[in-house]
């Protein structure tokens, strides 16, 4: 029998900007099963919620042009 290799696709990411500092907190992913976690940069007991925004992922630059 051959396992499926799972496989995970980032799809939004999360920001608290303060002042002129923007601090990148976490990322979520999809994965082939269906499923979603979180990799999360700062501790998430460190900050408020509340403050964050939430972006969509994109591979994309703001310009149109591919990465």
């Amino acid at each position: 029998m051959v396992e499926k290799r799972q496989t995970g696709w980032p799809f939004q990411e999360g920001f608290i900007i303060e002042r002129t500092q923007e601090t990148h907190v976490f990322t979520d992913y999809r994965w082939n099963d269906g499923s979603v976690s979180r990799r999360q940069f700062v501790d998430p007991e460190s900050y408020d919620v509340r403050l964050v925004i939430v972006r969509p992922f994109s591979v994309k630059l703001p310009g149109g042009e591919d990465q």
